[in-house]
């Protein structure tokens, strides 16, 4: 037995060697861009110093509580005196630690996250205490249902060794988006997250509070649509961009807000991208696992819009609050996260086809690469659901299956320089 554990100590010991060198890499390639300005260090320096709840905490002085989806309302934790922190993971290292012990097609994004999760303070989260009191890990976990992977997150925590934030709240989402059965039950799934944070925070929910949390998120929402814009103009190159949007999770919103408006200058300059964009669907991005954006570039590909959760989904719609009563101000928000939503796990989700086809209305995007990553079943079957609408509107199409390593890429990027001849662009 004492033999086992060494083994496992030593092969936890040399992952997370992997994974730091995993980490460095890639913010030495953003680095070394020469697009690169000093005004991104500060997206730089959040990823460089570590993704784990002790080190948000230090950084935001305030309790972290860890969230599985943007689902759960953002403002809410905020206006507790909380800071919602999306677990997320693109390191293969930490993926490569959880394997063993799950199924092979598990989604590589949440297989990452359960091997990252008892790293201490070189992982990704480092739990076991309660925020709320001065400890160093989450004080609890939010987990909207909204995929059966999610859903067995706890589950796959146990079968991988690794401990979960505690206690956890089931935030239970509804399977139909436009059904007013279905919009009254997010509602209270809503008040009922309220009442866990007033336990998990010592507070009680304070309107005057919250009026002032949605203000602060309005300031951020806007700045992000001032970065979308430029990018929709070909000024702002995926891979920043991509890199921007995580960073919301590891600082202060205000203090991140402050940095977006820092850079967007730096972007106003560039010169704007050549033919060739396109318009990105699909399974979600998190740093390090770039592949595909720089994939992308390499291609002669610039990816100038998309609507991946971890990148232009980071806010759902805005919040329009007519009744300012703290119920009113609770429905505003159920509202603009559930409409706002556009994750395929809906049954009712013919809008997403919708709202790719009006981001590209009267832009010059010609075609849609949908990213799958392999075991993300939602994603996958909806790229086979959206492949024949889009191309009837005209559009080229393209399908990536993918994972976390880099053995495809070269296989990759000879489709993405195929596709980009059937843009008809020079």
């Amino acid at each position: 037995m004492t033999g086992t554990r060494n083994r496992q100590a030593r092969l936890q010991a040399k992952a997370r060697e992997k994974n730091r060198a995993e980490l460095a890499a890639e913010l030495t390639r953003l680095a070394a861009r020469p697009d690169y300005k000093p005004e991104l260090n500060y997206f730089l320096d959040l990823f460089g110093e570590g993704l784990s709840v002790s080190t948000v905490a230090r950084r935001v002085e305030r309790p972290v509580a860890a969230v599985m989806c943007f689902q759960a309302p953002l403002e809410l934790f905020h206006a507790f005196g909380l800071h919602p922190f999306k677990i997320f993971s693109g390191s293969l290292a930490a993926g490569q630690m959880a394997a063993p012990h799950l199924p092979a097609l598990t989604c590589p994004l949440l297989r990452s996250a359960l091997g990252a999760l008892d790293w201490g303070t070189g992982g990704h989260l480092n739990v076991g205490g309660k925020g709320a009191s001065g400890k160093k890990g989450a004080c609890g976990l939010v987990i909207p249902t909204t995929c059966d992977w999610v859903v067995k997150f706890p589950e796959m925590a146990r079968m991988v060794g690794s401990a979960v934030p505690e206690p956890v709240h089931w935030l239970e989402l509804p399977r139909l988006k436009d059904s007013p059965r279905a919009r009254e039950r997010w509602f209270s799934e809503v008040v009922a997250l309220g009442k866990t944070l007033v336990q998990w925070s010592g507070r009680k929910l304070n309107r005057q509070e919250l009026l002032k949390t949605l203000e602060t998120f309005k300031k951020a929402r806007r700045s992000f649509s001032r970065l979308i814009d430029l990018r929709r103009a070909g000024q702002v190159p995926a891979p920043w961009f991509f890199l921007m949007a995580g960073a919301f999770f590891l600082d202060r919103v205000e203090n991140w807000t402050a940095a977006v408006e820092r850079a967007i200058p730096t972007f106003s300059k560039i010169t704007p991208a050549a033919p060739g964009r396109v318009f990105l669907a699909g399974s979600p991005i998190y740093f390090p696992n770039f592949k595909l954006p720089h994939l992308l570039e390499e291609a002669g590909l610039a990816m100038t819009a998309d609507d991946l959760c971890s990148s232009e989904r980071l806010f759902p719609a805005s919040v329009a609050v007519d009744d300012p009563s703290e119920t009113g101000l609770l429905r505003a928000l159920a509202e603009s996260y559930h409409q706002g939503c556009l994750c395929p796990t809906f049954g009712d989700n013919e809008r997403r086809i919708n709202n790719i086809l009006g981001a590209i209305e009267g832009s010059s995007l010609k075609g849609v690469v949908f990213h799958v990553l392999k075991g993300c079943h939602p994603y996958d079957l909806e790229s086979l659901a959206l492949e024949g609408p889009l191309k009837a509107a005209g559009l080229r199409f393209l399908r990536v299956e993918t994972d976390y390593s880099a053995e495809d890429s070269r296989n990759i990027l000879t489709r993405l320089e195929a596709f980009r001849q059937t843009l008809g662009e020079q």
